[in-house]
């Protein structure tokens, strides 16, 4: 009897270590994949703190951007070659109506000063002229995205002639396709005499659908008003109308009807001409 008792309490204790035991594994397996997800997840956050973000990428992109724009001196110098059939200046020509050779450098810093050199043939009845050099510094800058103004002071130099050399202020203004400008010197063609020019029209780059789809054609007609004193010349109309095509970033062609109404001194080189150009910009 005592030996079954003893056999049944042996038999309740281990049934009774067994559940406990098999509890305890159960929560040693769960905490031991608690740490492995844990670790996991550590390691996958780790690798997040790692992946780029678009603002960071944005940064980086914008960093290099400005190095690509940082400012370079030599960026700001510009030229054109130009092979005209006469060059006329204010409706008068001014090689007699022979062709001519033009050409010019311009350095224009970030802020819109500008300097400008500038040189053609020329050839006047009466004087030692053959070259015209002009030297100008001016600023140039805009409004919004259509209103646009220039001003500058040059100087007409005639290397070789005399009493021909002039300073002279100018100023141009454009709003849309239109234009509009005033210049003005105290001793016109050196004549100790005050001279002012005004001219006024429109510059319109044609849309292409107009033109069977041909790309940068402009058209320009302007008239303009110079008042000279008696000693310099009559005071006179010009008009000035033309076509000008871009062929590429390099050459531009143009051809222009240029005239007077007739009453400035220097018949016969006032009347009217049809003049082309062809101009290479560097």
């Amino acid at each position: 009897m005592k030996k079954a008792f003893v056999l049944l309490s042996a038999c309740v204790m281990i049934n009774s270590f067994l559940p406990a035991q098999a509890e305890t594994e159960s929560n040693e397996t769960k905490q031991t994949e608690n740490k492995t997800t844990q670790k996991q997840n550590v390691k996958q956050d780790a690798k997040k703190e790692f992946v780029p973000t678009p603002l960071a990428e944005s940064n980086d992109t914008a960093a290099k951007d400005k190095e690509d724009k940082t400012y370079h001196f030599l960026d700001g110098i510009s030229g054109t070659m130009a092979l005209t059939t006469n060059y006329m200046f204010r409706g008068i020509s001014q090689t007699e109506n022979y062709p001519a050779v033009q050409g010019s450098l311009t350095y224009t810093s970030p802020i819109g000063i500008y300097l400008n050199l500038w040189g053609s043939n020329v050839k006047f009845e009466d004087t030692n002229a053959s070259v015209e050099i002009d030297t100008v510094v001016g600023y140039s800058n805009g409004i919004g995205e259509n209103f646009t103004y220039d001003i500058n002071y040059g100087r007409y130099n005639y290397p070789g002639a005399t009493n021909l050399e002039y300073n002279e202020l100018n100023t141009l203004f454009n709003f849309y396709f239109l234009q509009a400008g005033i210049s003005y010197s105290g001793n016109v063609y050196n004549s100790h005499k005050s001279g002012t020019y005004y001219n006024g029209g429109i510059n319109y780059a044609i849309p292409p659908h107009y033109l069977f789809n041909i790309e940068d054609v402009t058209f320009q007609a302007l008239i303009g008003h110079y008042s000279l004193p008696r000693a310099a010349g009559n005071s006179y109309n010009d008009y000035n109308v033309g076509l000008s095509k871009k062929l590429n970033k390099t050459y531009t062609v143009a051809g222009q009807w240029i005239s007077t109404n007739g009453r400035a001194k220097n018949p016969p080189y006032d009347d009217s001409q049809i003049v082309g150009t062809v101009t290479a910009e560097f």
